[in-house]
């Protein structure tokens, strides 16, 4: 049998970019408005129509140019932001260089 320890508490210093939730909101009320549902922009998941009401307003905001790649404080617009499930906006990180959002559609696409 495999166990391993966890839970032990160690602190770390590190750089924290900051983001700002309101544009976040505002991309989810425009884009609701817009298509009368958050569904994902890659897949098309909707996490309302999957779990009912746990799920309303539920998808996360993908920045399309990595804020890590911002050498510098900068303005960030509504254009500037995708909806997409967990599991995509993991896709989207997992390889080095970042794919798009146009890229990973195209994966799941072939794959099928």
């Amino acid at each position: 049998m495999f166990a391993v320890k966890e839970g032990k508490v160690i602190y770390k210093l590190h750089k924290h970019i900051e983001r700002n939730s309101k544009i976040n909101k505002k991309k989810k009320e425009n884009y609701l408005k817009k298509n009368g549902k958050l569904d994902c922009e890659v897949c098309g998941f909707d996490f309302y129509e999957k779990y009912g009401e746990i799920g309303m307003g539920f998808m996360e905001c993908h920045h399309r140019i990595p804020l890590h790649e911002i050498k510098e404080e900068s303005v960030t617009f509504l254009k500037d932001l995708s909806l997409v499930c967990a599991n995509c906006h993991r896709m989207l990180h997992r390889d080095l260089d970042t794919l798009s959002i146009e890229e990973l559609k195209n994966k799941i696409k072939n794959s099928q």
